[in-house]
């Protein structure tokens, strides 16, 4: 339940998805002076060095983050990422949601940070700690448990990452679970839950991300995806592709994030590709 460490994967395309949207909800948070908070379930370490070990062995984040690292970008949302980025690659590091958080929240807002596993909450302390920014609470402690626990803030404004590594197949009903449990006492959350895209070659998990997105839809709030594939889904694909569902979306949040989907793709690679669709498109 605790081997995965993200650094094998960070500044990869799924990050690529993943992080330009919670920015894009960031933003929308920010138009107004009232205070907000946000929720990282699985927080990871905070940064990732892309010359240490882990980070080196797959270099994953070269079709990701360093396909995008000569982009003049027209789309504001990709222009905001990258220039956040560029401040961490500048040290060869990439920002993980928690860092991204902290850079982009401002004094008055709250992030709660959870990672339970003993290594990343280790590294996570040490890494928010150098950032030196007010109201950020770091926990070693269960992701939804911290939900359950957490949930409702005050004020009632605020956002979740559910992030989780999808080692186990059973994760894919933590989430739904986790999900229904913060609506029964936040209704107004704004989630946005990151999911994998898996060929054939997954076996159990191959299709499950498909049917959790159909659960969350059945829930029935305002919800979208939007996707980044590189790679054709063929049965030795692996994972091909990721995505993100985005429950209660800000307004405007699903063509902000398209133009800047749909400019960084043209970076990443022959095949890739991305898509935006609304499942719910009202309450």
């Amino acid at each position: 339940m605790l081997s995965y460490q993200h650094a094998f994967h960070a500044g990869n395309h799924a990050d690529v998805v993943k992080h330009l949207c919670w920015m894009g909800v960031l933003n929308s948070l920010k138009k107004k002076d009232k205070p907000f908070t946000l929720y990282d379930s699985h927080a990871g370490a905070g940064t990732y060095n892309l010359k240490d070990d882990m980070s080196a062995k797959n270099q994953e984040f070269l079709t990701g983050i360093s396909a995008l690292a000569n982009v003049t970008p027209s789309a504001d949302l990709l222009r905001e990422y990258l220039a956040l980025c560029n401040t961490f690659m500048s040290e060869n590091c990439y920002p993980g949601s928690p860092a991204i958080s902290a850079a982009e929240k401002r004094s008055d807002d709250v992030l709660h940070l959870m990672e339970l596993h003993p290594a990343e909450h280790s590294k996570l302390e040490q890494n928010i700690k150098a950032l030196r920014v007010k109201n950020v609470c770091v926990h070693k402690r269960d992701g939804y448990e911290g939900l359950r626990a957490l949930t409702p803030p005050k004020p009632n404004r605020g956002a979740i990452l559910i992030d989780p590594p999808y080692e186990r197949a059973s994760e894919y009903n933590d989430v739904l679970k986790g999900v229904k449990d913060v609506f029964k006492r936040w209704q107004q959350a704004q989630i946005v839950v990151w999911y994998p895209l898996l060929s054939a070659r997954a076996g159990a998990k191959h299709g499950a991300s498909e049917k959790m997105l159909e659960q969350l839809t059945e829930l029935g709030r305002p919800c979208f995806k939007a996707e980044i594939c590189i790679a054709e889904n063929e049965h030795d694909a692996g994972m091909y592709g990721s995505g993100v569902l985005v429950i209660n979306p800000p307004w405007q949040l699903d063509q902000q994030l398209s133009c800047a989907l749909l400019e960084a793709v043209k970076h990443m690679g022959p095949v890739a590709s991305t898509n935006l669709t609304w499942l719910n498109k009202d309450a």
